[in-house]
Formats: C-alpha cells, sequence, structure tokens
C-alpha cells in the first residue's frame, strides 16, 4: 500500500520557523552563547518464532535522535531532542520493548508517513529552558522527570516510567512540566514538579513535592501531591547493607476517578524493594519484589485494566498484583557484556525471560541481540487472557546503536 505524506500545518511551521530564527538570532545577541551538538542512531529488528496469524512476524524500529544544548550564560541553558521515529508495520506491539511515550500537552509531532506498512513521524521529546540560581534550579518545558528508586516496578515515579520490560532505557519519555530544585543541604532537596500530560486541565494535570534528606550512608524521601485527580502520598529509602545497595519505596492512592470505585479501587497501596548485589567485579545482580493494589489476582479482571486510563497513560504498567524480577549482568569480555531479566507474575505463574548480548564495535557504537520469551497459560479460545506474559509469542531481536 502507498503511504500518504503529511504536511505541517500553517501554525505549526510559522511556529517552527520562529523557533528556528530566534535561535539563529541568539548566537548575535550582546552575551556569548555557546552550542553543543549530538545524538545517536539506533535500530531495532524483532521476529517472532511463532504463528502470529494474519500478524506480520517481524517489526523493525528505526529513532535517529539529533540534540542541541545552547548554553546562553553560567546561569541560562536551553536543551531541545529532535526525535524522528519509524516503524514497520505501521501497528507493531513488538516495538513497545524498545520505544513508549506519553500524553502530552503540546502537539509537538508531525506524522511524516502513514501506511500499513510503515509509519514515521518527526517530534520534540526534549525542550526545555534551565535557570540555575544559587539557591533553587528552575526547569521548564518537556523534560525527564525521574521520582522512583527501584528498576522494575517503582511505585513513586508516576511521570511516564519504563514498563518492566522495556529492553532499550537510553531515553525516557519527556513529559511537560516546571520543575524547581531547591537544595536544603549536601544530597538533600526539595523538589516540586506542575505537569501537564494532556489537554484535559481536570484529568492530566499534576501538582506534587518530593523532600530527600541524606542521612549517613542513606537517602530517604516523602513525596505527596495530586495526579490526574488522584491524591498521593508515598516515600522511599535507598540504603547500603553488608555491602549490598537496598531500595525501597511505597505509595498510597486515594482515587479521583469514579470508575475506580464501582472496581473496588477508590483508594490502594503500591510497593516495591530492590537489592543491588556486586557477585564478583564482573557480574551484577538485581533482585526486586513488587505489590501493585491497583492490579489483580483473576485474569478475567487483566482486560480490564489494561484499558483504564491509568494503565493507557503509563503510570500503572502492571496488571497483576505480586510479582518478582531478577536482572544479571556479566562482562565476560572488555567488549562483551551478557546477562538478562526474568518477570514473574506470582499471582498467574507467567514467566517473562530476556537473555541478551552487547558487543561494543567502537567508542561510540554497540551491537545487541537478545530473545523474549513468555511462558504461561496464553490466549483462551473466548479471547481472554490466560496469564499476564504467558501470551507473549517468543521473539528474537537485534539492535544496532551509533552515538555521536
Amino acid at each position: 500500500m502507498i503511504g500518504t505524506v503529511r504536511c505541517m500545518p500553517k501554525f505549526r511551521s510559522k511556529i517552527v520557523a520562529l523557533a528556528v530564527a530566534l535561535l539563529l538570532a541568539l548566537p548575535q545577541c550582546t552575551f556569548a552563547a555557546e552550542w553543543e551538538f549530538g545524538g545517536d542512531f539506533r535500530f531495532f529488528g524483532f521476529y517472532a518464532l511463532e504463528d502470529l496469524g494474519e500478524l506480520r512476524r517481524d517489526a523493525e524500529l528505526l529513532a535517529l535522535r539529533l540534540k542541541a544544548e545552547v548554553l546562553f550564560s553560567e546561569t541560562l541553558s536551553f536543551e531541545a531532542h529532535a526525535l524522528l521515529e519509524a516503524r514497520s508495520p505501521a501497528i507493531a506491539t513488538g516495538v513497545a520493548n524498545a520505544s513508549g511515550g506519553t500524553r502530552r500537552l503540546f502537539d509537538l509531532e508531525t506524522t511524516v508517513l502513514s501506511s500499513e506498512d510503515v509509519a514515521a513521524s518527526t517530534s520534540f521529546d526534549r525542550f526545555f529552558l534551565t535557570w540555575e540560581q544559587p539557591n533553587f534550579r528552575m526547569t521548564a518545558g518537556r523534560q525527564a522527570i525521574t521520582w522512583g528508586v527501584n528498576y522494575f516496578w517503582p511505585a513513586l515515579d508516576l511521570f511516564a516510567p519504563f514498563a518492566p520490560e522495556r529492553i532499550d532505557r537510553d531515553y525516557k519519555a519527556g513529559v511537560d512540566a516546571v520543575r524547581v530544585t531547591i537544595p536544603t543541604g549536601s544530597f538533600s532537596e526539595w523538589d516540586v514538579v506542575m505537569a501537564q500530560q494532556g489537554s484535559e486541565f481536570d484529568d492530566d494535570f499534576s501538582a506534587a513535592a518530593l523532600r530527600r534528606w541524606d542521612v549517613k550512608n542513606s537517602d530517604v524521601g516523602l513525596m505527596g501531591g495530586y495526579f490526574h485527580s488522584d491524591w498521593v502520598a508515598g516515600g522511599f529509602f535507598v540504603t547500603e547493607l553488608w555491602g549490598n545497595g537496598i531500595r525501597g519505596e511505597l505509595s498510597y492512592t486515594d482515587s479521583g476517578d469514579e470508575r475506580d470505585a464501582e472496581i473496588d479501587r477508590a483508594s490502594f497501596w503500591r510497593a516495591s524493594v530492590g537489592i543491588d548485589k556486586q557477585l564478583n567485579p564482573d557480574l551484577n545482580l538485581i533482585i526486586e519484589l513488587a505489590w501493585n493494589g491497583f492490579g489483580s489476582s483473576d485474569p478475567s479482571d487483566y482486560l480490564r485494566i489494561l484499558q483504564s486510563d491509568r494503565v493507557m497513560r503509563g503510570e500503572v504498567n502492571a496488571v497483576g498484583r505480586l510479582y518478582s524480577g531478577l536482572s544479571l549482568s556479566w562482562q565476560v569480555h572488555p567488549l562483551l557484556t551478557v546477562g538478562g531479566a526474568a518477570l514473574l507474575n506470582v499471582d498467574d505463574g507467567s514467566v517473562l525471560l530476556q537473555p541478551t548480548g552487547t558487543w561494543s564495535i567502537s567508542d561510540n557504537g554497540v551491537v545487541q541481540f537478545g530473545l523474549i520469551v513468555g511462558l504461561g497459560r496464553g490466549v483462551s479460545e473466548t479471547g481472554d487472557l490466560g496469564s499476564e506474559y504467558g501470551a507473549a509469542p517468543t521473539t528474537v531481536w537485534g539492535a544496532f546503536k551509533v552515538y555521536f
């Protein structure tokens, strides 16, 4: 099928032209501006080893990111990441393991190609201004925000967290927000965020604060605020015990979504605890346990949970309740690292295995390869999910990344 090329709307092209003209004029201003440029190119290929019926067994993802940073002065800077993404086919669930996004206030994305076989778009994934002062730092615009401390299932990270099965974590999706960080001592601070993750103010606005303290060899924090009509409070800790890193976090949500009350989710808890252990200089292990009070222990409820706004916007990325995860990394050679992850849904007994390998081909390029294997009950004849990970097809994947 022949794809269609969509031109940029006139009003948006005028905004972009004005922004480009402004950036080009900035070096001519009375203050000196320093420019830094960079970027990367990533290509992922996925091939399912199982029969998927009418669905295509192969899927490809190409991503080109161009980064620019402008240093106006010691206190003022601007950063932007222009992103070109293309995937084939246009609807390819497999590439979700390497790419993801979130709802945003400003529409900075343009579709350049759309067909059943290929879809391509351009966007700004970062677009923010930073103002540094002795007593605070303010960042306004599209930026990445991370409040959680755990790897697979963070309970405090409500700003577009990575899905636990994500194999590519080079870049977290940016959110449109204003963020003010106020240091109160060495490694202690207030972090205040106001974000808009969508066009509807009542449903998509968030305002919250995180207070972080450094206590001897530990890092502790408390968080509270308003997220998408919910009131959320929680805390975290990071410490060291017998040479091992210990991380934990807990959150309580008082839902403002009337639909949650109908399914007995008017309020719920989420929690996770993780252990980082260096078995030897070349072998590292992460173990994590998690509880998701929004989920269900009954697989017949999974589809309803997947269709909830909380999951679709990426705030919650698990449908079950009790989970266990493991990540292992072994540097077998200065140029070769192997390892992988294993995710277990304790409620339904399904497992997702993700063995991987990374080969460094130069100072700025790597080749990656791996498998995605789902074990557990699959989809029933009536179309119901028998387990969370059992329906995942066995997939082999490879990737090429180069940074410049």
